[in-house]
C-alpha cells in the first residue's frame, strides 16, 4: 500500500515526495496526514520488525501537483508518540491488518 494524494477530480493520483510501500495504517484530520509503514528495499519484501511513522502537515493547496508535499519523519514510535502529543496529531482510523 502507498499514499498518493489526489489531483483533480478524474482520479488522478500523485506520490512524488510521499514514502513508499508498505504503508500500513493511515488517518487524517484538517491539519494533518499520519500514517506508518514499514521499510523495504527493492527487489525484497518490506522489513516487518520496523514500522517508520510519518506526518504531513496539510495545506489549503494540497491538491496542487506543483506544491511539494512536505513530509516529517521517519519517526520511531516513541518520537513518534512526543509528536502526536505535541501537535495533537489524529489517530489512525485505516489500518491494513494483512500488511501489518
Amino acid at each position: 500500500m502507498t499514499l498518493c494524494r489526489s489531483v483533480g477530480t478524474d482520479g488522478s493520483c500523485v506520490g512524488d515526495g510521499l514514502p513508499e510501500p508498505t504503508v500500513f495504517q493511515a488517518g487524517a484530520n484538517a491539519h494533518y496526514i499520519v500514517f506508518a509503514r514499514h521499510p523495504w528495499k527493492w527487489g525484497k519484501p518490506p522489513d516487518r520488525s520496523v514500522t517508520e511513522f510519518y506526518y504531513i502537515s496539510r495545506k489549503p493547496n494540497e491538491w496542487d501537483v506543483a506544491v511539494r508535499v512536505s513530509v516529517s519523519g521517519p519517526f520511531t514510535e516513541s518520537e513518534y508518540q512526543e509528536e502526536k502529543r505535541r501537535l495533537q496529531l489524529p489517530e489512525f482510523s485505516k489500518v491494513f491488518a494483512n500488511l501489518k
